[in-house]
């Protein structure tokens, strides 16, 4: 596997457990409180920025060697 490949197969899965703990933490609310609800929609904004630099990093390195 590529180093490019590993890179975006990382990115996608930190994505996606990103996304998991902001659901998670904004679904819990009525028992945590404004903290938790806080944590989860900023992991939540970091799992967008994450598939959006995912996106932005593969259109970059096309031309590295497979």
């Amino acid at each position: 596997m590529s180093l490019r490949g590993f890179h975006l197969i990382f990115i996608s899965i930190a994505a996606l457990f990103c996304a998991g703990f902001g659901v998670w933490a904004l679904v819990i609310e009525e028992r945590a409180g404004l903290g938790l609800q806080l944590a989860g929609g900023f992991t939540s904004a970091v799992a967008v920025a994450l598939v959006f630099y995912a996106f932005s990093f593969s259109r970059k390195a096309k031309h590295l060697v497979e």
